[in-house]
């Protein structure tokens, strides 16, 4: 599951996840085109505010 997914998922717009992490919406929109530039705490953030490990996010392969 890419980050995009987790979004989607859990039915967050872009703007709402950049206002919870305190961040702004470009900024967000660059970890979803760009996951290696997500810090280690964000993406404990991302997670847990969408209902999925860490793994199932950056570490999952696409392969089915």
């Amino acid at each position: 599951m890419e980050l995009y997914e987790a979004r989607k998922a859990a039915r967050y717009s872009q703007d709402e996840v950049a206002g919870k992490l305190g961040i702004s919406r470009p900024t967000y929109a660059k970890m979803e085109k760009d996951p290696g530039s997500v810090t280690i705490d964000d993406a404990q953030k991302l997670a847990k505010m969408f209902g999925v490990s860490v793994g199932d996010i950056f570490f999952a392969s696409n392969d089915n």
